[in-house]
């Protein structure tokens, strides 16, 4: 699993601030706690004990399950990252404390073993990991305007990729046609292709939209390439508020394929979403079927939604 495992489907999506359960103590502070000062962000994840009663739990389901978790704290991360705002890893087995008042406070466990701490200043909150892009500039304050420094997408990027990826393909655009530069980059997956093992399964596809040149919205997406129908990466094309995914497929004997996954920004919106898909297929008698659909036809998809596996021309 990639530098956090989270373990276990989210199921709520509310911030919750249960300050009514707090427990203060003056006693020594033990070697399962953590104590939070300043401004603090910490990721709980399921300690062992945990991870083994959601495995008995879920059974086979349990990968599925915390691969699709795992991918809420990857865009949670990456947008913190993208701010160079720091953060801490934890799992459930630390108490987590702070100090007001002359007095030690602890905090009560969350609802859910997976999940955000945000502290500041005598106060926190829990947060599910889907809200963490809402709910860090409410609790922070609008730390993403004060952002000082230039933009630094290549630092962006290697926060994402790390040991795992590489850049196959990037091209700069103006996709939301506010006068800034944009950017659109496709990684590789460095490891070998184990069937077993889902983290050699993934290669994203990275969204940097760029935020008046104060900071960059990192949008990504890991459901396009590779996928179940074996499809690979062939090029990157970029137009206007426009930028197209092409894939490429050959069974031998059998067919050749071509896809274009096209995502355009929506205006009204202010997202990055679906625009046309086209599947052209050349099959070995020289029969050829060529398909196109627009969001007419499949509706609102979403860019971080998006999933090569379900889509149907």
């Amino acid at each position: 699993m990639k530098n956090l495992l989270l373990t276990a489907l989210i199921t709520f999506f509310s911030v919750a601030c249960n300050k009514s359960r707090e427990k203060t103590t003056s006693a020594p502070l033990k070697s399962d706690t953590m104590v939070l000062n300043d401004q603090d962000i910490v990721f709980v994840s399921p300690g062992d004990q945990a991870m083994a009663a959601l495995k008995k739990k879920n059974g086979e389901d349990f990968y599925t399950i915390a691969d699709d978790a795992n991918n809420y704290f990857s865009e949670a991360s990456v947008y913190l990252d993208s701010l160079k705002v720091a953060y801490k890893n934890a799992d459930d087995t630390k108490v987590f404390v702070f100090r007001k008042d002359h007095k030690t406070i602890a905090i009560p466990k969350y609802k859910s073993p997976w999940y955000a701490l945000f502290y500041k200043d005598g106060k926190y909150e829990t947060v599910d990991l889907v809200n963490v892009r809402e709910a860090y500039p409410k609790f922070f304050g609008n730390t993403a305007a004060k952002s000082s420094g230039a933009l630094d997408a290549k630092t962006v990027i290697a926060s994402v990729a790390g040991d795992q990826y590489s850049v196959l393909e990037k091209k700069d655009g103006d996709l939301n046609n506010d006068h800034f530069t944009d950017r659109i980059v496709v990684l590789a997956n460095n490891r070998d292709l184990d069937p077993q093992d889902p983290d050699t399964k993934t290669a994203p596809v990275l969204i940097l939209l760029n935020d008046q040149n104060k900071k960059y919205d990192v949008l990504k997406n890991e459901n396009i390439y590779p996928n179940s129908f074996g499809d690979s990466f062939r090029k990157l094309v970029v137009k206007d508020r426009f930028f197209t995914v092409e894939l490429f497929n050959e069974v031998p004997d059998e067919y050749t394929s071509e896809k274009y996954i096209t995502f355009r920004f929506s205006e009204p919106s202010k997202e990055i979403v679906l625009s046309k898909y086209g599947e052209n297929t050349v099959r070995k008698d020289g029969r050829k079927n060529n398909a196109l659909c627009s969001d007419k036809s499949f509706g609102k998809i979403l860019f971080r939604d998006y999933r090569s596996d379900d889509i149907r021309t």
